[in-house]
């Protein structure tokens, strides 16, 4: 087994025996649901294996270009919010070599995504995600600690919701996120005088109701609410 000590330091060779790549967890909410973008992968070893949108990054380019490129090859934008989470480094994470991953998330609201998804990439609701390749489900793991602490310190559920809402949707963002279920009312409450929305006046018929429509909110402009600002949601 070769270490450190035997190599022999006037080599650079055996630092140059590796390679980069991207990978992402990219949230959406459609439907009722929080979903994860997953990819059906071509190249052996993972051949019909889901996993993680990504890939190698190119000696020309640096690793905001890379990310660039592919989300515009996956949803056909990159104009959301996204966030690098940390750099996934562990020997032996990769069969075909030592490929160091930097992972990111993003937060995109499903009406953004206005072309259609290549044949190998599928939404995926947060509490199905299958076995993954690679150490995808650990990227995903890691990435759900920091959205719900996103969640709780900042208004990031704005970034996965339309224009205009309900409350509602944002309820089951939380819950999903949380894999609990919450005190509906009281949580209801908070958001109502956190500050963070304002009524639009309008009414949205949902599903399966019976009673008074859905009053519809949109969030403060940022010139009042920074998406920076901290906030107190509390139902732990």
């Amino acid at each position: 087994m070769t270490t450190s000590s035997t190599i022999n330091p006037h080599s650079l060779d055996h630092f140059f025996r590796g390679a980069f790549s991207i990978d992402i967890v990219l949230f959406t909410f459609h439907n009722g649901t929080l979903q994860i973008l997953l990819q059906e992968k071509s190249d052996l070893p993972f051949e019909d294996k889901l996993g993680l949108p990504g890939n190698l990054i190119l000696p020309n380019e640096d690793t905001d270009q890379a990310l660039e490129k592919l989300l515009v090859s996956t949803i056909g934008t990159g104009n959301f919010y996204t966030k690098q989470l940390r750099t996934f480094s562990e020997l032996g994470r990769h069969p075909l070599g030592r490929i160091i991953s930097f992972a990111y998330y993003g937060l995109v609201p499903f009406e953004q995504l206005t072309e259609p998804l290549s044949e190998d990439l599928s939404w995926c609701g947060l509490e199905d995600l299958p076995a993954l390749s690679l150490d995808h489900n650990e990227i995903v793991k890691q990435v759900t600690k920091r959205f719900r602490k996103g969640l709780l310190r900042h208004p990031r559920v704005f970034e996965l919701l339309p224009e205009k809402f309900i409350l509602s949707q944002i309820i089951a963002i939380y819950e999903q996120a949380f894999g609990r279920t919450i005190d509906k009312p009281n949580f209801r409450r908070q958001v109502l005088t956190s500050g963070l929305v304002e009524a639009t006046g309008e009414f949205k018929k949902t599903k399966n109701s019976l009673g008074r429509p859905a009053e519809l909110y949109t969030r403060k402009t940022m010139e009042k609410v920074s998406m920076k600002d901290k906030i107190h949601f509390n139902f732990t």
